[in-house]
């Protein structure tokens, strides 16, 4: 398996497009050198095979990992790209399907064969469904530029933090817990729908610090131009996946399959490049 380390962007609406670049080298990206490969095509549930589609569940406002492009329509991002470039393998066409975030686990299997929307890995979300690795990520804090509570990662007691639902960055809430059981002010979370809305928050001085995947993080500080800085290192490194009902071993052992042929042949590496 590759481990890669990206930079991403985050948009600050929840449907916006983006206007430095990402668009370009999206839209750019040849597909037309990556072959259908009739191995990993005989692994695929017959149904699948037979619509001739693979339907991609994906909370478009992630960039670069997923977003809309200037159109405000165009859903663009690596993860998309790389599951285009899991349809070529598998002789699919590829049709992400925009959703809220915390919708997409759910509804594996009835309307998305595939769900990517930069998913970490976690043991309680392997109950439901599969996952099929494709990259390591962490999660980073983000506050004002200067820090102006001077937060530490260590002690972030009597601060505000947002999140966006239903991510691991709610594992912020095991902080909070600690704040009160050492007696401390308390860690406050809000928790919003959008990540694009956890940002509005900390731009606009609604909360202290956010929590978001490393990435994300990343872009949000470059897209506000000095408006917000890291806070230490990244936290809680861990593997991401491409989530596949939990009774689909068809569908996860081809998209394994195709995926890694993906990263032998190159095409995973350039497409994050």
């Amino acid at each position: 398996a590759a481990l890669v380390l990206v930079l991403g962007m985050v948009c600050l609406l929840p449907a916006c497009g983006t206007s430095d670049g990402l668009d370009e080298k999206a839209e750019s990206f040849d597909y037309s050198h990556i072959r259908t490969d009739p191995d990993v095509v005989a692994l695929l549930p017959k149904d699948i095979k037979d619509s001739g589609e693979l339907t991609i569940g994906t909370n478009a406002i992630y960039a670069p990992a997923e977003y809309t492009g200037e159109d405000t329509k165009t859903i663009m991002g690596y993860e998309i790209d790389i599951a285009r470039g899991l349809g070529k393998v598998m002789g699919l066409r590829v049709r992400p399907i925009e959703s809220n975030f915390d919708n997409i686990i759910p509804a594996m299997g009835s309307k998305f064969d595939l769900g990517m929307s930069a998913f970490t890995i976690t043991a309680e979300r392997e109950k439901s469904v599969n996952f099929v690795q494709h990259y390591r990520a962490g999660l980073s804090f983000v506050v004002a530029r200067g820090n102006p509570r001077k937060l530490a990662v260590g002690n972030l007691c009597g601060a505000t933090a947002s999140v966006q639902t239903g991510t691991a960055e709610e594992s912020i809430l095991a902080m909070a817990r600690t704040c009160k059981a050492q007696g401390k002010a308390t860690l406050t979370v809000k928790s919003y729908a959008y990540q694009a809305s956890a940002t509005i928050a900390l731009v606009n001085k609604q909360v202290d610090l956010m929590y978001t995947d490393t990435p994300v993080a990343a872009y949000a500080v470059k897209q506000t131009d000095g408006a917000l800085q890291l806070l230490g290192r990244p936290q809680e490194v861990a593997p991401m996946g491409i989530v596949i009902a939990k009774d689909n071993m068809k569908l996860t052992k081809a998209v394994q399959a195709a995926l890694q042929k993906l990263i032998d042949s190159g095409v995973y590496k350039a497409i994050l490049d």
